[in-house]
């Protein structure tokens, strides 16, 4: 055969049939054996980017790898080393505390579930506040906001811990999210429905009736009832018999006497009363019925009533100077 400018010597072959099937079989073989890592070829590619390194040349490459995770470490590297249950304040004052003061603080603990009102704790707060002198750099919301935290538990602690860091300027301002949080308006209400249903026990003292309405105005101090008003829920949840006591205390009848004369007959009457019981359980008399009780009641009074008598008679009859 013979090309452009160019002579191609043929050889005759004659089995080309067979030649022709052994060189496909050669080539099959050498396809289906991979070829040695010695003479594989790989271009080399010096901008490679390092987003498709294999990871194998990266930690060669490193000289200090990164530990490698564990599962048991989610959830502990992001906080390890850091307090991340305490209460911080902005500006906070760590300072030592006595344990007399630790004592009295936890004596009283608050917990959202206990009796003890908001109110009533942190009234007790304010008066241990006032044994624990604080230093001369040391503010007064500094002291407080270090020792509130001994004074909670339950979830009362659990909802102080919740109080992101450095968010609380001020101790009115602290006072103010606890009142929110443990005093919300449905509470508001039920306090103060406590005071305008109030009524005296069947064998209720006045003194305890009194002492506990008093309790029930302490609970709630933004009850917004005034002397005349709360003074008249009072003397209408009192028994029969107590009211007809107080009308004749007063000569005549209550309605007649101002705010301030009839919280003064409550309390004579409560005083007379308490004293009554003190003797009683001095002397050992224990067991007394109703009927002995209501009798040594009435005396005290009639004795109260001769002295009230004699003193407005005194009065009365005093002539006035020229």
């Amino acid at each position: 055969m013979r090309g452009r400018g160019q002579s191609i010597d043929l050889q005759y072959d004659p089995e080309i049939e067979r030649t022709a099937r052994v060189n496909r079989k050669v080539v099959w073989l050498l396809k289906s054996v991979p070829p040695s890592p010695r003479t594989r070829y790989t271009s080399p590619t010096p901008t490679e980017p390092e987003s498709i390194q294999s990871p194998k040349s990266k930690t060669m490459g490193d000289a200090n790898p990164p530990p490698r995770p564990k599962l048991s470490d989610y959830g502990l590297a992001a906080n390890r080393g850091r307090l991340t249950h305490v209460f911080q304040p902005a500006n906070s004052v760590a300072f030592d505390i006595k344990t007399s003061i630790q004592n009295h603080l936890k004596d009283k603990q608050f917990d959202e579930f206990d009796n003890m009102t908001p109110h009533e704790h942190l009234s007790h707060f304010a008066e241990t506040c006032e044994f624990c002198v604080p230093l001369a750099t040391m503010t007064d919301d500094q002291k407080k906001h270090r020792l509130f935290p001994f004074t909670l538990t339950g979830k009362a602690k659990d909802w102080l811990l919740t109080l992101p860091n450095g968010t609380i300027q001020t101790w009115d301002e602290l006072e103010l999210k606890f009142l929110e949080r443990f005093f919300p308006m449905f509470k508001y209400w039920e306090k103060k429905n406590e005071i305008k249903n109030f009524r005296q026990g069947k064998n209720e003292s006045l003194y305890d009736a009194w002492e506990r309405f008093k309790l029930l105005l302490k609970r709630c101090p933004g009850h917004e009832f005034k002397d005349k008003q709360y003074l008249q829920i009072f003397t209408e949840g009192l028994t029969h018999q107590n009211r007809m006591f107080l009308d004749a205390s007063a000569g005549d009848s209550m309605r007649v006497k101002t705010d301030h004369e009839v919280q003064t007959l409550i309390e004579n009457m409560d005083q007379n009363e308490y004293r009554v019981d003190a003797k009683k359980k001095k002397r050992g008399v224990f067991g007394v019925n109703d009927t002995t009780t209501i009798l040594e009641s009435q005396e005290a009074i009639n004795k109260q009533l001769e002295l009230l008598t004699k003193q407005y008679h005194g009065l009365t009859l005093e002539k006035p100077k020229q």
